[in-house]
């Protein structure tokens, strides 16, 4: 006789396999032995009891991951790189507040040391991907909650941890460190040779804060940003989407109107760009991370990087769409300009008409 597993069971039994990462209802009904109906319910209710997030759900494929799942987006990752990059993140907080009278070092800070030591050590095989303020771990990890999230993922101590804690102290005490967040990006970027476009990026949102100066201190900067724009495949959307968005802001800001409500412009103009940003970002993540060699994962991975790039662009479409619509009413000043001028401004005019 076959002992029936009760509701609590099955629903142990979902959490610890969705430790492992994403999975689909069909795959968890294969590792449970139970049907597809009988998960549906035990994730719907642990939905209701914020354990689980539904990740996916596309024509039959639904999947979910647990809500403390540490990879960004829920991607799969093996477990073996997962692992250490918690374990060198919670030991970066510990060793952080160990040296700081107990301070608790901010996310970002975390993983600034981090990204140092894997560039400092690439023995350790620590993955690192570009996201929307810089390299990153592709893990996050709460600080106040670091050694929990060890015990909750089974995370063992390396074989090379006394090496690893060596070099995580020295980091701290070595590496120029402020926990201050913006000082640390700041200092990663100048770090790091190729991450100019993150330079130029944080340029343009302080230059945002000047309105009297605004197309003097930013002109430049975007279109520095542009050239920056990788031109393969991947990121030929953002090429032409960053065009368009060359054109809007050269037509604002060349205005008599720019001149009467700079306030509600700039922010029009920095939003649409921020939207192009954090789409932008996310593809530079997706290429960093690569590809999965398990056909199934694969699929999950596909479609959740299909997914997010259809809402970015939804969004960018419809800001930039708003922001070109200004080329109806807006009126530009009278100046004389150079030949090199109207020439940039004919290129530009004619992009914004096509439209």
């Amino acid at each position: 006789m076959v002992n029936r597993k009760n509701a609590e069971q099955i629903q142990e039994e979902i959490l610890s396999y969705l430790k492992e990462g994403p999975k689909s209802i069909k795959k968890l009904s294969e590792l449970t032995e139970s049907t597809w109906a009988t998960i549906n319910t035990h994730l719907d209710n642990l939905k209701k009891e914020n354990k689980v997030r539904e990740i996916l759900s596309i024509n039959n494929l639904r999947v979910f991951i647990r809500k403390d799942y540490p990879v960004f987006y829920g991607l799969p990752l093996d477990k073996e790189k997962r692992d250490l990059s918690l374990y060198l993140l919670a030991k970066i907080i510990d060793s952080w507040k160990e040296s700081h009278d107990g301070e608790m070092p901010n996310k970002t800070t975390v993983q600034k040391i981090a990204v140092e030591i894997a560039k400092k050590e690439p023995s350790l095989n620590l993955q690192v991907v570009r996201f929307h303020y810089g390299k990153v771990l592709p893990v996050s990890i709460e600080p106040q909650n670091a050694s929990q999230m060890l015990i909750e993922y089974n995370v063992s101590e390396p074989k090379n941890s006394n090496d690893i804690l060596k070099k995580i102290n020295h980091e701290i005490k070595n590496g120029n460190h402020t926990n201050i967040a913006w000082k640390e990006k700041k200092e990663q970027y100048e770090k790091h040779e190729d991450m100019r476009i993150y330079l130029l990026k944080d340029k343009l949102e302080y230059a945002s804060y000047n309105k009297d100066n605004f197309k003097a201190d930013t002109e430049k900067i975007i279109y520095d940003l542009f050239l920056e724009i990788p031109s393969t495949q991947r990121y030929s959307y953002y090429l032409q989407r960053y065009h368009d968005f060359i054109s809007a802001f050269k037509l604002i800001v060349s205005s008599n109107e720019f001149e009467k409500d700079k306030k509600q412009y700039i922010q029009e103009i920095i939003e649409v760009f921020n939207s192009i940003w954090q789409s932008l970002t996310t593809q530079f993540f997706f290429e960093d991370f690569g590809s999965q060699t398990d056909k199934e994962l694969e699929e999950i991975q596909e479609n959740i990087e299909k997914n997010t790039f259809e809402i970015d662009i939804f969004q960018i479409d419809d800001k930039i769409t708003n922001l070109l619509s200004y080329k109806n009413y807006l009126t530009i000043k009278k100046k004389e300009l150079n030949e090199n001028e109207k020439k940039i401004m004919g290129i530009l005019l004619e992009g914004a008409n096509e439209e």
